[in-house]
């Protein structure tokens, strides 16, 4: 019995085979366990690449504006747990309206709103970019990657809705491209998917989708408003593409929550593009902030709910409360009930994906 215990006690666990070691691996849907599991020892740690990581349930970032420190706090909502990040980079770095692509995050230098930066929060990566010709100040700012990989980063004013500029950068390019669009671009909400500029007017909800490249534009086509009554009704929306390639419309219905659109761009039988309304997203649910959304499949994660949207703002009808008003919900997409979630996060901002591989 003595020998038989001996044995066990001097196993070398490093000697695993890497396929076992990538198949445990792969069930640490919990960042903070899969750091731990690649620093146990170098066999680990080179069996199991960042570029590995998990698919992992969204992080909530507290917003950074409120506070001075150089810690970054993070909540997870599927392990209740919440994180201190060291973030000395983002101290002098504003996070402007703009979501989240891949981890990283585009931000505003505090001393100069012409430089622009992705910021990874989680490992303080830094890709700098070239100066902005046109202050940012107040500026929407969103990161995107294209079909081919490469990250794009678009800009345009925010608060002066007639005079806005929209500019185009690539990462690794020396200079940004301003795109050439006329008076009928003012006054929009603008969104960056498929490689294409999509521009909802904000009295009307019409969408003009435009293929821009290298600042050169053209008008593909335009798809008429959901419904009458648009500017009336509303209070707030999202475009975003889904796991199947779709583009997805998120509409904030002020009486009851979400209403959700898919994108028919036509063709079939002569006709035109239109917006179509969907009670059932499949194997999906959408992660809403007060900057952005984006498409998970339901299936990879465990916690996540499909045909749900997940978002962090209060919905307009709720009296607001100091307690609650920047609260993650789940809403049903078919039925549109909503269930709370705790958050000890103050202002809840963003939702992050975690990414620990260096662009």
């Amino acid at each position: 019995m003595e020998a038989m215990n001996e044995g066990k006690d001097d196993r070398d666990w490093a000697c695993l085979p890497s396929d076992v070691l990538n198949v445990i691996a792969k069930y640490l849907n919990e960042i903070s366990d899969f750091i731990k599991f690649r620093v146990v020892c170098h066999t680990w740690r080179s069996s199991t690449p960042v570029t590995d990581l998990p698919t992992q349930f969204p992080l909530i970032l507290d917003s950074p504006k409120y506070s001075p420190d150089p810690n970054l706090r993070f909540y997870s909502l599927s392990f209740n747990k919440t994180y201190t990040i060291p973030s000395p980079r983002s101290l002098d770095k504003k996070f402007p309206s703009g979501p989240s692509s891949h981890g990283y995050m585009a931000t505003l230098s505090k001393r100069n709103f012409r430089l622009v930066s992705l910021l990874n929060p989680l490992t303080n990566h830094e890709i700098y970019l070239p100066a902005c010709p046109s202050v940012c100040n107040h500026h929407w700012i969103g990161s995107r990657q294209n079909q081919m990989g490469e990250y794009v980063i678009l800009c345009y004013g925010r608060l002066c809705f007639q005079r806005t500029r929209l500019v185009l950068c690539h990462p690794g390019q020396s200079k940004w491209h301003r795109l050439k669009l006329g008076s009928a671009y003012k006054n929009c909400f603008h969104f960056y998917l498929r490689d294409m500029l999509f521009s909802v007017t904000r009295s009307t909800g019409v969408t003009k989708v435009t293929s821009i490249t290298n600042g050169a534009t053209n008008l593909v086509y335009i798809v008429p408003s959901p419904f009458e009554g648009y500017s009336d009704k509303c209070y707030g929306e999202y475009l975003v593409e889904d796991s199947l390639g779709d583009i997805l419309r998120v509409f904030y219905n002020l009486d009851y929550g979400f209403d959700v659109y898919r994108l028919d761009v036509g063709n079939k039988n002569g006709s035109s593009p239109c917006w179509v309304k969907v009670s059932d997203i499949g194997n999906q649910a959408i992660f809403i902030d007060v900057h952005g959304a984006f498409v998970l499949r339901a299936g990879e994660l465990s916690g996540i709910k499909k045909n749900s949207i997940y978002h962090l703002k209060k919905p307009r009808w709720e009296t607001p409360t100091p307690t609650s008003y920047y609260r993650p919900r789940r809403i049903d997409i078919d039925t549109h009930k909503s269930e709370r979630f705790p958050c000890p996060l103050k202002y809840p901002s963003n939702w992050i994906l975690p990414n620990l591989h260096l662009l």
